[in-house]
């Protein structure tokens, strides 16, 4: 188990990562990625990716790639084309998971997003599972407050995990697990690996903090009541959670998903925010609290 971050291919980042101890990344490919299969040229592209990793001895652990709503009917088709390159690129590079959200039916009941659940990722799972891929969804609920409703992923409550596994009834569909979205809806992170731990295919190292000084007096719907944070900084046991992994066979890597910590992250202009460029500052926090519970292999 190796400790990296989220990343899009960026020589200077890649540097960084060498240069920090940092053993792994989880490598972005958003839609206009050139090195995505369907882009002239693309295998010497990816190729050329895959080399500069190797060279500087990091581990490429997942690529994600699929963050949209793919139930948007607007979004269905190009979502899908996305969908099939990034698990082609995944295999071309030898990474054997993909990650995205799973989408949602808008503004109708979780439970409403089932059926086309089924329909669409049954087939997704179909053809990673025909090339030894594991599809990981990150189960965050993409709404206001750090909750589902107003959100664009259906896959975001332990419930409907079981609910659209069950529907789709395939084993190439997991979830890239992520402590920071069950603190921010006060689920238990180590007891739901007990319960979940075998369908976890890939890890964001990202936590939350509650406080509960603030949501006794505003509520859970504050904006001050829960933040994100790097590992080390919110309320997960990270040495139990390590340990629930191990217990239930997962022994791949655990990539800090950063930018959301409310004081370590650079300040956006564009937001009027001002200050210290802080998210380097917080990765190596958390790399350095992490790093106290794996092997580096």
């Amino acid at each position: 188990m190796r400790i990296g971050f989220m990343t899009p291919f960026d020589t200077e980042r890649i540097e960084f990562a060498r240069e920090s101890g940092f053993g792994c990344v989880e490598l972005m490919t958003p839609g206009g990625t050139d090195y995505l299969p369907g882009v002239a040229g693309w295998k010497d592209k990816a190729d050329r990716v895959k080399a500069a990793f190797d060279q500087a001895g990091v581990r490429i652990s997942c690529v994600a790639g699929f963050y949209v709503n793919h139930m948007d009917p607007g979004k269905a088709d190009q979502a899908k084309q996305h969908t099939r390159a990034v698990m082609d690129l995944a295999v071309h590079l030898g990474v054997s998971v993909v990650a995205g959200f799973a989408g949602r039916v808008m503004d109708r009941p979780l439970d409403d997003s089932v059926e086309p659940f089924k329909k669409l990722w049954s087939e997704h799972a179909r053809y990673a599972a025909d090339r030894g891929l594991k599809i990981a969804f990150e189960h965050c609920p993409m709404g206001q407050h750090h909750l589902p409703p107003g959100g664009i992923n259906c896959v975001c409550t332990p419930d409907m995990w079981g609910k659209c596994f069950d529907a789709a009834g395939s084993d190439a569909l997991g979830l890239e697990w992520d402590a920071s979205h069950l603190v921010c809806m006060l689920v238990d992170p180590v007891l739901n690996l007990r319960e979940w731990g075998h369908r976890v295919y890939h890890v964001h190292a990202k936590d939350a903090k509650v406080y509960p000084e603030v949501m006794a007096r505003y509520g859970i719907f504050h904006p001050g009541s829960i933040e994100h944070c790097f590992p080390g900084l919110g309320d997960s046991d990270w040495a139990a959670i390590v340990k629930e992994l191990h217990r239930a066979g997962y022994y791949g890597d655990l990539n800090i998903e950063g930018w959301h910590d409310a004081v370590f992250r650079d300040p956006r202009p564009e937001r009027g925010q001002t200050g210290p460029a802080l998210e380097d500052a917080g990765l190596l926090i958390a790399l350095r609290h992490l790093n106290q519970f794996v092997d580096g292999r």
